[in-house]
């Protein structure tokens, strides 16, 4: 099994692909880190703060306005994430003059208020949501450590702002590793000279998603790390005891979907990064599982590319603006593997609050990755076994 993983890489490494690949890595690694840094040294708290509050203000005349819950629901969820940003923004302007301390105390304060008067019958007026941001400022005090700014510029920040463009292009990079790796053999004709060998066809099905799952996140996790380690030693490293609130569990109320009180917890930024991490190299695999899965079914280079990219790209984008329209059809999103690309909401779970769907949680978006990965893997391993190639 080791000798034909051997023999996958040397002819992945010896194809054109993945010098494509590395082109468009280290292009979306420049493009990505030019554009993160120039935002951030572009904004000012001044503007955006004015900015935030004229757009909340406008969002909460089309709320009073609208009649329909699920839209109601939606404008409500961006309300409350406008809100976070202009707390942030406010935070970070005050902080340059002040005693960042004395404004944590007060911010408190302030927010014990508001979650005791809340009445969680909305997601921006939800108990927990405040809570949230109390035992994040309270992680703060107690840790001694100062908040982080929007403003900073340090590897945190650029990363943060970095990784949303390399979850999107993370399935470009592995479908074009791996969506023709089985059907290329049908094309060059050499598939029987495989299956002719003196080796069971599943190693070779599962030999060539391997091979595919090393390059694939090689790769990934290089351009990663070396934009980490590069941001930190110019701008930076970010200490990884900061914290990250994860882990909020969601309940239905009418037809709003709610944050449940005290279900969130924090955690490290260092552990928060390796989960992560973690949860990336599974998503990875399911990729690359449903790529080789459509390659070993297709006799087509062409076709193989093709419906890779429309089952992860083409069918979501095709069911999201749908969904909005009906939202019956929004548990559809959460069949589809895009909407679970991204690790870090995972974790947060705010993929609950994205798709309203209460009962996600990060075990359930863990399951359904899972599924993508065994099925497909199955699936083609069944299909290959079955196949009368030598005829």
């Amino acid at each position: 099994m080791l000798a034909l993983i051997k023999n996958e890489l040397i002819k992945l490494f010896y194809r054109k692909k993945i010098f494509i690949a590395i082109l468009i890595i280290i292009a979306s690694a420049i493009v990505g880190v030019w554009g993160s840094i120039a935002y951030i040294k572009s904004i000012q708290p001044e503007e955006e703060i004015r900015a935030l509050q004229k757009t909340i203000r406008q969002f909460q005349k089309e709320k009073s306005k609208i009649k329909d819950e699920a839209k109601k629901q939606k404008l409500d969820r961006q309300i409350y994430e406008l809100e976070q940003q202009l707390a942030q923004w406010k935070s970070a302007l005050s902080s340059k003059s002040n005693d960042w301390r004395e404004n944590l105390k007060k911010e408190i304060k302030e927010l014990k208020i508001k979650m005791n008067q809340a009445l969680d019958l909305s997601f921006s007026d939800s108990k927990e949501n405040y809570r949230k941001k109390i035992i994040e400022d309270e992680y703060y005090l107690s840790h001694n450590l100062k908040p982080l700014s929007l403003t900073d510029l340090n590897n945190f920040n650029v990363m943060i702002l970095f990784l949303g463009m390399i979850i999107f292009m993370m399935p470009l990079i592995v479908f074009l590793l791996s969506s023709d790796i089985m059907s290329n053999e049908f094309s060059q004709k050499t598939i029987r000279i495989l299956a002719s060998q003196p080796i069971p066809r599943n190693s070779i099905v599962l030999s060539k998603f391997l091979a595919a799952l090393i390059v694939s996140e090689g790769l990934i996790l290089i351009l990663e790390v070396l934009v980490y380690i590069v941001t930190g030693i110019i701008y930076g490293f970010t200490n990884l005891k900061y914290p990250v609130v994860i882990g909020t569990i969601y309940k239905k109320v009418g037809e709003a979907v709610i944050p449940v009180y005290g279900s969130s917890y924090i955690i490290t930024l260092g552990k928060f990064l390796i989960l992560a991490l973690l949860l990336q190299a599974l998503i990875i695999a399911a990729c690359c599982a449903l790529s080789v899965f459509i390659s070993t079914l297709c006799k087509s280079n062409s076709l193989a590319n093709i419906l890779s990219f429309i089952v992860v790209y083409g069918i979501y984008f095709l069911i999201s603006p749908i969904s909005q329209a009906v939202p019956v059809l929004k548990y559809l999103n959460m069949m589809l593997l895009y909407s679970y690309l991204d690790p870090l909401k995972i974790i947060t779970n705010d993929i609950s609050a994205e798709l309203s769907i209460s009962f996600i949680n990060p075990w359930f978006s863990i399951m359904v990755i899972v599924v993508y990965l065994t099925i497909p893997i199955a699936t083609a391993l069944l299909s290959f076994k079955n196949k009368d190639i030598l005829a």
